[in-house]
């Protein structure tokens, strides 16, 4: 039996300013180094050694190995293509994501859709059907499925403890979590 593969997680998300714009401006050009030169700091950061193969030596040279594209939804329904650049270690040949601030790993829609979405429902206490009903209004016909909110919110709580998401959100935790 061979030997699970360890390459799972190797993502780096980097702001690339307040606009999905400014990011497209970057990825786009004609002439990358721009865009190479803007993320070579953040990769060395946030890729630390243990995400590269092992034997690497040198993790401080991360240059384009190409670019995929992302079918993205935005609040009101919108679809946007957005290009998302893969980098290589040049010491270690692994093969790196690079995400902008305003994507999450493995999801569709942009943070700004998910962050409102997640409001709706944590934040002002609506239901998961509710919150899938105001969602619906702004989508195309067949594109949603009902136990989606739900799975976000499993999702988003893998990420963040509920107790600091519920204070995050302006609310106070329970009295079970807070004894």
């Amino acid at each position: 039996m061979s030997e699970a593969r360890h390459n799972q997680k190797r993502t780096a998300v980097i702001c690339f300013g307040s606009q999905q714009e400014d990011y497209l401006k970057l990825v786009t050009a004609e002439n990358r180094r721009e865009f190479i030169e803007f993320i070579q700091r953040p990769l060395q950061t946030q890729l630390v050694l243990e995400m590269h193969n092992n034997g690497c030596c040198d993790t401080s040279c991360y240059p384009v190995h190409g670019l995929r594209e992302r079918r993205v939804q935005g609040w009101l329904g919108q679809d946007r293509v957005i290009p998302i650049c893969r980098v290589r270690c040049q010491s270690c040949r692994a093969v790196f994501t690079v995400l902008p601030s305003f994507l999450m790993r493995y999801r569709r829609q942009d943070t700004d859709c998910l962050g409102k979405l997640l409001e709706m429902n944590l934040g002002m206490g609506l239901s998961q059907r509710e919150t899938a009903t105001i969602y619906a209004w702004n989508q195309k016909p067949n594109e949603w499925r009902p136990g989606w909110i739900w799975s976000l919110v499993q999702w988003f709580g893998c990420l963040v403890p509920v107790s600091l998401l519920l204070m995050r959100l302006g609310l106070s935790p329970p009295r079970a979590f807070a004894e």
